[in-house]
């Protein structure tokens, strides 16, 4: 590495986004579709479809029937716990309850709506899936927990240093925003590279960063070590769990019913969750959450939900907080703001598609990026690994379409797989998950066993017909259609099919220029070779 510092960032630009490249562009890929997370999730349970008009004729179910319901449940399996949480939900058929457990982590049920008894497993009309937090649970942490949090912090970590580096190594990076010279070849890849990372430079910073500072307490775990040293429990239980302690005097719960309809008349929005904090104590207390609605989050960039605090025994109000009240300081402001910017609760449409759109921009830059690695070495072999040059070059070739093409093809065949495993299948999610993997494994060995051109063409091929019949496979198999969610005005589930089919086009639109690409330039290097 010598020269000046443009020559020294151009080095580090791109070898930091080699190594990375390919993980980065399954993170960003899996976080450009959680943009659409909850649509991807409606979508991939049509039985809701039936489930919510039958509602309609049924009317809203009373809170109190479910609050009764959930309290008794409670009582008998969680008596010792230190905090309860129940999530009423009127016209559903079963709602949930929580429980904070001994060890200061959540345990919850669901419960008939009608009788108040324990859902059995699979006994929900609703298909077993992830649905769309599939794609968040990969983009967050790899489906790998702890270790996948970390993998993803370094990935990201590294992105800024390739963000930074290739700010620097490009001095008219401006200029290069303007600029695109279709069909000539390593030249036309430059300026589609340049393009993307141009035009989308001020979001991935902003994603990237937002998306760092989320995990802060698994990157930076000594602030949680000290605050458990100094309160002997963990900061989250601190941070989500009671406030105040116990009296150790036994005290009987005032009735919820009227607690809820006050704060529901208050805040004007269905209550979103009844927590009890220090169940059955002297200084039990009861918090009533508001639901955040398109009308009182959209726009908002630091809404929060309202909360009325009332007195468990008496049922006194002890503290209003309206929604969209600010953080109480400009750090948590701060966080608050990182953390919204990334996530999207106070998205409406229009912010979220503006955020699709720059997310699949800025996937197309770092495809772009791996693609013309090999590109600028097909015309000229730098040799930069000896003798084992030729086979490291064609295991990069392996990684570009096992990754662009095969990852691609493995998020829509996660739908597929949504479509065609029987519903009441056991550990049906689990399944799906391994449909998503299965199919990723399968693309790159196919990626090994043919030649790159051929590899290319035929992946990218197989993720446009997957894509464009979607719409089919859907009416196949549960009879519903585009233009029936238009009738009912569900135009989420009608935008997952209609954006598949756009998706299936750009990709067989890649299938004819890159495949032609790859075969040329495949052409050039074994006449360059002999």
């Amino acid at each position: 590495m010598t020269g000046g510092l443009r020559q020294r960032m151009a080095w580090l630009h791109t070898w930091t986004g080699l190594l990375v490249c390919w993980l980065a562009f399954a993170i960003f890929l899996t976080g450009t579709l959680s943009v659409f997370v909850h649509p991807i999730s409606d979508w991939m349970r049509p039985e809701q479809v039936q489930e919510h008009q039958q509602a309609a004729f049924t009317g809203p179910l009373d809170h109190a029937q479910q609050l009764q319901h959930g309290l008794r449940y409670l009582e008998q399996h969680a008596a010792k716990s230190k905090m309860w949480e129940l999530w009423p939900r009127a016209g559903e058929a079963e709602f949930q309850v929580f429980w904070l457990n001994q060890t200061g982590y959540y345990e919850d049920a669901h419960l008939s709506a009608a009788t108040g008894a324990a859902m059995p497993e699979h006994a929900s009309t609703v298909r077993d899936t992830l649905g769309g937090t599939h794609f968040v649970t990969f983009h967050h942490e790899l489906h790998a927990g702890t270790v996948g949090l970390w993998i993803v912090g370094v990935a990201s970590a590294a992105m800024l240093v390739a963000l930074i580096s290739g700010v620097i190594t490009h001095k008219r990076i401006f200029q290069d925003f303007f600029t695109f010279r279709p069909a000539k070849g390593q030249r036309s890849w430059l300026d589609a590279h340049n393009l993307a990372g141009v035009l989308t430079l001020p979001f991935l910073f902003m994603i990237v960063y937002s998306g760092l500072s989320i995990s802060w307490a698994t990157y930076m775990p000594a602030v949680s070590w000290a605050q458990q040293l100094r309160t002997g429990e963990p900061a989250h239980v601190r941070e989500y769990g009671p406030e105040n302690k116990p009296s150790g005097q036994p005290a009987v719960l005032t009735p919820l019913d009227p607690l809820v309809r006050l704060a529901e008349t208050t805040f004007r929005t269905p209550a979103y969750a009844v927590v009890v904090n220090h169940p059955g104590d002297a200084k039990m207390t009861v918090d009533v959450y508001s639901t955040n609605t398109p009308d009182t989050q959209e726009g908002n960039l630091l809404s929060k939900r309202g909360v009325m605090k009332f007195n468990g025994i008496t049922g006194a109000l002890m503290e209003t907080e309206m929604p969209h009240r600010a953080p109480p300081n400009s750090a948590r402001a701060t966080m608050a703001t990182l953390d919204e910017l990334h996530r999207l609760h106070f998205a409406g449409a229009v912010i979220r598609w503006v955020y699709f759109v720059a997310g699949m921009a800025g996937t197309a830059m770092m495809a772009t990026g791996a693609i013309l690695f090999m590109v600028k070495r097909r015309q000229k072999a730098l040799n930069e690994f000896g003798a084992a040059t030729q086979r490291v070059y064609r295991l990069i070739d392996v990684l570009n379409v096992a990754t662009i093409a095969g990852l691609s093809l493995a998020c829509i065949g996660f739908l597929w797989s949504n479509r065609l495993l029987p519903p009441d299948l056991v550990e049906r999610h689990e399944w799906e998950v391994a449909a998503f993997f299965g199919i990723w494994l399968a693309a790159l060995a196919h990626a090994f066993v043919r030649p790159v051109a051929q590899a290319w063409r035929e992946q990218l091929w197989a993720g446009a017909a997957l894509c464009v019949l979607l719409p089919l496979l859907n009416v196949v198999t549960t009879g519903q259609h585009v233009l029936g969610y238009l009738a009912q005005r569900d135009t989420e589930r009608a935008a997952v099919e209609l954006t598949a089919i756009a998706m299936g086009a750009l990709l067989a639109f890649a299938a004819t220029r890159v495949g032609q690409r790859k075969m040329s330039g495949a052409t050039a290097m074994r006449k360059a070779a002999s």
